[in-house]
């Protein structure tokens, strides 16, 4: 069954539509040189850059985006950077994934800026560590291939705002 967002009816707290509604709307990464690591992401995969903090330097924070998720690079030491595991915690992140247009071109700017290949790549994933260590799967083709044969699809509709009602 399609999950549709723009169902009205009335859904109480806690509970969906029988799939997933939520949806990842920013990550933030610690670094030591935000502006630098911002650069990396900018120069090689296109984000654009929404703001940075001192606003000559990016210092302190660096924000950008793909036009779809909001990607914090804040530095470490930053009160909003929380660079210890919740207590209990097991796991961290494990790598950050980018769809590319063209995968040749774009596993040689990543390794012309200096990022290391990890063993783990394949020819259709590739594999390698941004300027802080965090690993990149980078890839000419989505997920979708490898999520459809294990997992239910859905199709999903954007809510609608006030203004288009």
């Amino acid at each position: 069954m399609p999950l549709h967002l723009e169902d009205t009816e009335e859904i109480p707290k806690g509970q969906n539509r029988g799939g997933i509604m939520a949806r990842i709307k920013h990550i933030a990464l610690a670094s030591e040189d935000p502006a630098k690591t911002a650069a990396f992401y900018m120069d090689n995969f296109g984000l654009a850059e929404l703001r940075r903090e001192p606003a000559d330097t990016g210092a302190d924070g660096v924000w950008l985006s793909d036009g779809y998720i909001y990607f914090a690079i804040l530095k470490v030491g930053n009160p909003d950077v929380t660079t210890t595991l919740a207590p209990g915690a097991t796991g961290t992140v494990d790598h950050i994934g980018f769809y590319v247009d063209d995968l040749e071109e774009s596993c040689e700017a990543v390794e012309k800026a200096g990022s290391i290949k990890c063993d783990n790549s394949s020819e259709m994933n590739r594999k390698y560590a941004d300027p802080d260590g965090i690993m990149l799967d980078i890839r000419y083709r989505g997920w979708d291939e490898q999520i459809g044969a294990r997992t239910q699809l859905y199709e999903l509709t954007p809510a609608k705002t006030p203004a288009q009602s």
